[in-house]
């Protein structure tokens, strides 16, 4: 079974500021294109792994489901560029890279066609919302709401009414760009009671929550006796 693609990366030689900033600024606008691409699954591919280089050149698969490519890319020209510009310079790459391998493997090129449009139509904003969950009277609503910027990610909570009016947002935590540091929050998440809503780790362990009637969140740390086991053993 299949896969989805969830990763394309610019690789750009070098270390050191400018090599950080790259970094930066390609995760945030690859990331949005890989998400408008909605879970498209490329045979055998999760990741294509760019270089930037003198040309355009799709090398093959290294490892199981890793796909190499090189890319033509001027560096001296692309930091007399505004940011807008950048951006637009990085996604044009993601994207070039992307047919090239759509066209030498077989895929339906209109997913990342329609990706490109995509982030065009948002101004390279990050911003998702996910699906509302109902209060347990049936009340109100809530959602996750996703914000990426070059620095961060942030993950919040809206709250709604019955009728589907915005109440409040409220943040509930600001971390690191990548999936790993709040990914598992955005699938654990649920109403507590009537007026709580909150996001957990796998076991629990760890609850954030929002209220409709405080205005601050909460963090409620509650060790489980397995994870205290675990910690005495080591």
């Amino acid at each position: 079974m299949s896969h989805r693609l969830y990763d394309i990366t610019l690789y750009y030689k070098g270390s050191g500021e400018i090599a950080k900033e790259f970094a930066m600024k390609q995760n945030l606008v690859s990331d949005l294109y890989v998400q408008y691409l909605n879970g498209y699954k490329p045979p055998k591919t999760t990741r294509i792994s760019v270089n930037l280089d003198d040309q355009d050149e799709v090398r093959g698969y290294c490892g199981s489901s890793i796909l190499s490519v090189y890319a033509h890319f001027d560096k001296d020209e692309f930091w007399t560029l505004t940011n807008e510009e950048q951006k637009i310079s990085i996604l044009s790459t993601v994207h070039r890279i992307a047919l090239l391998c759509a066209d030498k493997y077989d895929w339906d090129k209109e997913i990342f066609e329609s990706a490109y449009k995509k982030v065009i139509e948002v101004d390279f904003k990050y911003e998702f919302k996910f699906k509302k969950k109902s209060s347990p009277n049936r009340q109100y609503k809530a959602c996750l709401q996703l914000n990426k910027n070059e620095k961060y990610a942030t993950l919040s909570v809206i709250f709604f009414d019955k009728s589907e009016h915005e109440i409040k947002v409220v943040e509930l935590l600001k971390t690191f760009q990548h999936e790993m540091f709040y990914g598992n929050f955005i699938k654990k998440n649920k109403w507590l009671n009537n007026q709580d809503f909150g996001v957990y780790s796998r076991n629990e362990e760890i609850v954030i929550k929002a209220s409709l009637d405080k205005e601050k969140l909460e963090i409620i740390i509650d060790p489980k006796k397995i994870a205290l086991k675990s910690l005495k053993d080591t």
